[in-house]
């Protein structure tokens, strides 16, 4: 426990001092402007006396209340606790003599009117003040019940805290400001319970498992920062009296009530998964403009958009997703500066071939839009892709339109992109000219269709479009060479088979095993995981698909196919294994 090391001797004021005109005002413990600078201070050289500071030697007396000692925070900031009746924390400066008179009226009020409510202040009870002028700020603590209270009746959009949908949602949102206060006064009451400390080392210990095995965890650190901090709570684990160790424990504490309090811990509907949203949104985003943004810029800002989406679900955000994704993006830009940069290069055999004016205008146009938009957009997120989730939720919430949403965003991250894309097209429509002009025309045309050709080729070989059988083409052509329907499961049952390297890696090296509609055998599989029930499995991988719905596929009500479509739509999969149902 830091203390300070000089003695204390109270002279007393008037009296009967006059009271504060003031009243007694109702705070929350994270909005006490704790790291707001009040006052600045002048440094100056000062005389050293004889002896200074030795233990021999009496130090000059500091001047308080009786029963009020000081403690320093592990961050350096002094505060001052009353250790005789109920307990009283403050971070107004009490050496100051008007604001301990002021102190000590205030606590000897708040005392009165609790009393006069009917209110028990047991021992785990501690009363917080803080001089506001002629007012005073306040706010009860207890420890038993880690919450938060007061006196009277507030409404928690009055105090500045977060809505709610029940009384035990309310819960978490007054226990992250009973962290708060703990975290801010760490240092009188001889640390915190060794459950505080088991409990949050469990807390981090199913965490780590759950980053580690699922991409789309809802735990707010990422699985190197949360063996970390894992690590460091083992460590720990024998010094939770020290309050350096409650400093750390409560900050912790703090950050995983408040991410159940945004995950909707134990309520009705809560998020399991980071793309999932559960609140209700009541701005409606129009939909036709995102199939011409999309057609604008060649699908470049489909990524984006979509990102952008997942990110700011019910507008909470992930600091380690928006890093990375900050930083892929960034990386982005800096790749299309150097082709537009090259390309634009290459405009200088413009001025020696039979090519049009108007086209190498255009494309040169749009290669330094490309270039420019790159660095523009470099330079303005470039100190986002480390910031963490503070500094991310602000951008998104000052970017996001109520009607369209992260669309206009996802334009902008893409401009440089698409711009390039324009920027090749138009400057390779040049060779036709070429060609023609050189040439001949039949010679151009051909050329062009080829190219074509291949261009939409490429496309359907490595896009999702499926070519469909036309009305007037013979079936059987199409069922000639293999008959794979044959090889197929029949309805009803499923593949599971290990999760390689690669997707197309061959089945023959795969570890499977079919299990009919009618019956559930264990599955053996040579792999990581032996003795695996399969349905079991199925049920509970993708957090999404219910026992009903597997079971209406079981009994022949619907394919399979269509719990594997829901859960591969989930995208929260296992890692080890990947199901694929037919």
């Amino acid at each position: 426990m830091s203390r300070q090391p000089s003695s204390f001797v109270y002279i007393p004021g008037p009296s009967k001092p006059s009271p504060p005109a003031g009243s007694l005002n109702p705070i929350v413990p994270q909005y006490t402007g704790r790291y707001d600078v009040t006052t600045k201070v002048q440094r100056s050289p000062t005389i050293i006396q004889p002896g200074m500071f030795l233990p021999t030697r009496d130090a000059s007396p500091t001047y308080m209340p009786p029963h009020w000692s000081a403690a320093i925070h592990p961050e350096g900031k002094v505060y001052f606790h009353r250790n005789a009746g109920l307990s009283i924390v403050t971070d107004s400066f009490m050496y100051n003599s008007d604001i301990g008179e002021k102190i000590c009226f205030w606590a000897a009020e708040a005392e009165k009117r609790a009393t006069e409510k009917g209110f028990l202040l047991a021992s785990s009870v501690e009363l917080y003040l803080q001089v506001d002028d002629e007012d005073c700020n306040y706010y009860f603590i207890d420890r038993v019940a880690q919450t938060v209270f007061w006196l009277e009746e507030y409404e928690t959009s009055d105090l500045g805290l977060h809505p709610v949908v029940s009384p035990s949602h309310l819960k978490w949102v007054l226990e992250v400001q009973y962290w708060a206060h703990i975290e801010n006064f760490p240092m009188h009451f001889g640390g915190l319970p060794q459950k505080s400390i088991e409990e949050l080392i469990a807390v981090f210990s199913h965490a780590l498992v759950d980053t580690l095995t699922s991409p789309l965890s809802t735990f707010p650190y990422g699985a190197a920062e949360t063996e970390k901090f894992l690590n460091l709570l083992i460590n720990s684990r024998e010094r939770i009296y020290d309050g350096h160790t409650v400093t750390q424990v409560a900050r912790l504490w703090g950050v995983i009530v408040y991410n159940r309090y945004e995950t909707h811990y134990g309520q009705e509907q809560s998020r399991l998964s980071r793309d999932s949203s559960i609140l209700v949104d009541e701005d409606s985003e129009i939909q036709w403009t995102r199939g011409l943004l999309s057609c604008m810029t060649f699908r470049s800002s489909d990524p984006y958009l979509k990102r952008l989406d997942e990110l700011f679900v019910d507008k909470f955000v992930y600091g380690s997703d928006w890093d990375n994704f900050m930083t892929q993006c960034v990386k982005g830009w800096q790749q299309i500066a150097v082709v537009s940069i090259a390309l634009l290069l290459l405009h200088i055999f413009c001025f020696f071939l039979p090519i049009s004016p108007i086209l190498a205008f255009i494309s040169a146009s749009l290669c330094s839009i490309s270039f420019l938009a790159s660095i523009l957009l470099i330079h303005r997120h470039e100190e986002l892709a480390t910031g963490g989730a503070t500094p991310a939720h602000d951008y998104l919430s000052a970017v996001i339109s109520p009607r369209f949403k992260f669309q206009g965003v996802a334009l902008t991250f893409s401009l440089p992109k698409a711009s390039f894309f324009w920027a090749v097209l138009t400057f390779f429509s040049q060779w036709f000219i070429i060609i023609s002009h050189l040439i001949s025309f039949l010679l151009a045309a051909s050329c062009i269709a080829i190219v074509v050709s291949v261009f939409l080729a490429f496309q359907f070989a490595t896009s999702g479009i499926q070519l469909h059988r036309p009305s007037f083409w013979p079936l059987k052509f199409w069922s000639d060479k293999k008959d794979e329907a044959s090889m197929a499961p029949r309805e009803g049952s499923a593949l599971l088979v290990p999760k390689t390297s690669c997707a197309t890696t061959a089945w023959s090296k795969w570890t499977s095993l079919w299990f009919s509609s009618a019956t559930k055998p264990p599955c053996n599989l040579q792999g990581p995981v032996q003795q695996l029930q399969a349905l079991p499995l199925l049920q509970t991988t993708a957090k999404g698909a219910t026992k009903r719905q597997w079971n209406g596929a079981k009994a022949g009500g619907g394919r399979a196919l269509g719990l594997f479509n829901h859960m591969k739509s989930h995208k929260k999969s296992l890692k080890l294994y990947q199901i694929v149902a037919v």
